[in-house]
């Protein structure tokens, strides 16, 4: 992966293999929703950008991430 218009070695990443799931459950003819979701289930931490000042500064994509969601429609 490149992240700019010219090649250079300090502005090139590994591929980027990221995935998620999510698991949930209604009842009460769809008015409720319980889940449970994880993002980045691979957990690859990768450079995904870079800002082209004299400092090579690089950033990161976000590590695996879990969560519960509620949701009930009145």
């Amino acid at each position: 992966m490149n992240f700019f218009l010219y090649e250079s070695t300090e502005f090139t990443g590994k591929s980027l293999t990221e995935g998620g799931l999510r698991v949930g459950y209604l009842w009460g003819r769809g008015q409720y929703e319980a889940a449970a979701y994880v993002r980045n289930i691979a957990n690859q931490i990768r450079v995904v950008g870079g800002i082209d000042f004299n400092n090579l500064t690089g950033f990161i994509n976000e590590p695996r991430t879990y969560g519960l969601q509620f949701k009930a429609l009145f």
